[in-house]
């Protein structure tokens, strides 16, 4: 019964631990990139009928998104 106590404990821990070593991992993607993924949420910001004044967070948030989901770091700035 305590290793399996133990092991509860422990696991999150090291869960963790490997997820911050994978976002450690990540890359910085190219400007290339950034660019390429900044005109496709700009795109689906207008199908998306999204306001002058909520464009930018939209499609900084959006850019992120995509990056972080092929592996690369997040970026504090898009240009529109």
């Amino acid at each position: 019964m305590n290793k399996a106590l133990l092991a509860l404990i422990v696991a999150p821990l090291f869960a963790l631990s490997a997820l911050n070593v994978v976002a450690e991992d990540a890359a910085d993607a190219s400007a290339e990139t950034v660019k390429e993924y900044t005109e496709m949420c700009v795109n689906w910001a207008k199908d998306d009928d999204v306001s002058n004044e909520e464009l930018y967070g939209y499609v900084l948030k959006c850019v992120n998104d995509e990056l972080v989901s092929e592996g690369y770091k997040k970026v504090s700035a898009v240009k529109i």
